[in-house]
């Protein structure tokens, strides 16, 4: 996980298998980044696993986010894992959330 910043947004990048023991820190970010004012763009292009912890860190980031009037977006691509799109398909998050690829 790593994060960059440029002006007023963070790109919080997620590579590889993400669960429980990530889960905490990319909340903690995530947290932090949302409570400076800072739009949130997470970059799963490399991720090709996350668990429902990190669904659940994202879903109530996008919510704090929205409270705050913040862009909170997720970002896919072609190297994006098939279970990382099948989580977000079947949750609904892909609907819910600002999905770009």
């Amino acid at each position: 996980m790593s994060v960059t910043l440029e002006r007023d947004r963070a790109t919080v990048t997620l590579s590889g298998e993400h669960e429980a023991y990530t889960s905490d820190k990319l909340a903690r970010n995530l947290t932090a980044l949302i409570a400076e004012g800072i739009s949130v763009t997470v970059d799963l292009r490399e991720t090709m696993f996350i668990d429902s912890t990190v669904v659940g860190v994202l879903m109530a980031a996008h919510r704090s986010a929205a409270e705050a009037g913040q862009e909170f977006v997720l970002l896919l691509g072609s190297e994006t894992g098939w279970p990382v799109r099948r989580l977000l398909d079947v949750t609904g998050l892909d609907a819910e959330l600002d999905v770009h690829e």
